[in-house]
């Protein structure tokens, strides 16, 4: 299957990139480095607030504030657009098939899976990380890339972002064995292909921030732990 732009057509995705959207990425990058510089070296500033909590709220603002003017963003930022049968079983089948690597990976280092029940709130609290990652990797990365012609067909631009996506995960702490590439760039690389081929295919980021949250943790407690 090729990944395609969804068949009809709002102003906003013709009038070229949008770069106040580019802007407000950069300013929420800027804030998510300095919450983090806070909590690793003031971990008692931060103390009970969750991660991802501020970048999460901006982003409901911005996206709030522009949808009062231009309400068609929401469905060019892939947020309410409508999910067809076709995208909530891609999207389950793409659960699986993470899941399933994921579980592969961890037997083959501990030889043993567990599931403890804080995992699911786990998954829920990292929604609030997991939705501007997605939304700035899809809804205004993957759009914007999308409107340069040196991107068009069904794998430079899926691509692209992918290595995007990879690259931004280089501050990660657990190194892949041997070497000193962090291992979520190498778990980050494809998970950001099939993210950018499933939006490009359904338009939807809403799919995307759950497998994001259910992942990372699944991901963490039973690979990156143990690595």
């Amino acid at each position: 299957m090729n990944p395609s732009p969804t068949p009809t057509t709002t102003p906003s995705e013709t009038q070229g990139i949008d770069w106040r959207d580019w802007r407000f990425g950069a300013a929420v990058g800027i804030v998510a480095v300095l919450e983090k510089l806070v909590r690793f070296n003031l971990p008692e500033w931060t103390h009970g607030l969750n991660n991802g909590l501020i970048p999460s709220l901006m982003v409901v603002s911005y996206i709030l504030y522009r949808a009062r003017h231009e309400p068609e963003k929401l469905d060019v930022w892939g947020i309410t657009t409508p999910l067809s049968s076709a995208a909530l079983v891609m999207a389950a089948v793409l659960l699986a098939v993470a899941v399933g690597t994921q579980a592969a990976a961890g037997l083959a280092l501990v030889g043993t899976l567990s599931f403890e029940p804080h995992y699911v709130p786990d998954m829920i609290e990292y929604l609030l990380g997991a939705f501007p990652q997605q939304f700035f990797l899809c809804s205004v990365g993957l759009v914007s890339l999308g409107k340069l012609a040196v991107f068009r067909g069904s794998w430079r631009l899926p691509l692209t972002v992918a290595v995007l996506f990879s690259l931004a995960h280089w501050w990660t702490p657990a190194p892949f064995p041997g070497t000193p590439i962090p291992l979520q760039m190498i778990t980050t690389l494809p998970a950001g292909y099939f993210a950018a081929w499933y939006f490009l295919r359904f338009r939807s980021i809403v799919p995307l921030v759950v497998l994001h949250a259910v992942i990372y943790v699944i991901s963490f407690r039973w690979v990156e732990v143990h690595v």
